[in-house]
């Protein structure tokens, strides 16, 4: 478990539909994460997935992107293997990522999980934590 409650990107919310958060309060379990100052080079992102997909047509994508604001401007910096029925679930994956710099020289001050869910049955499944570990 992660030791800062405000490091989680997503809390363990059912998922079943695409989560793209855009602020630092949290909604639908997920949220923005403000680094603040903090010389960000060199961070863990765990995605602990609790149980598997609930078909072979259900797909989960999750990745990690920074930003120098809260609201826009995301870029990716990270992203763990898409997910699928029978792919190692449940289980831990863990990426390693630096967030510091943006493209345009900015300095990326906020992180999110970016949570992209195909659920083809209509049936719901969950994510049980997507965190970030500094």
């Amino acid at each position: 478990m992660v030791f800062d409650a405000n490091l989680v990107l997503h809390d363990g919310t059912t998922i079943t539909a695409d989560i793209t958060p855009t602020s630092t309060t949290r909604s639908g379990g997920s949220a923005v994460v403000d680094l603040g100052k903090t010389p960000a080079d060199g961070l863990y992102a765990v995605l602990i997935m609790g149980a598997d997909l609930g078909a072979t047509s259900d797909t989960l994508q999750v990745t990690i992107e920074h930003s120098a604001s809260a609201g826009s401007g995301f870029e990716e910096v990270a992203r763990f293997p898409l997910l699928t029925k029978g792919t190692g679930m449940p289980g831990t994956y863990i990426l390693r990522f630096g967030s510091n710099r943006m493209a345009n020289g900015a300095t990326a001050q906020y992180v999110r999980g970016k949570i992209d869910a195909t659920d083809a049955s209509g049936s719901d499944f969950t994510v049980a934590n997507v965190w970030l570990n500094i």
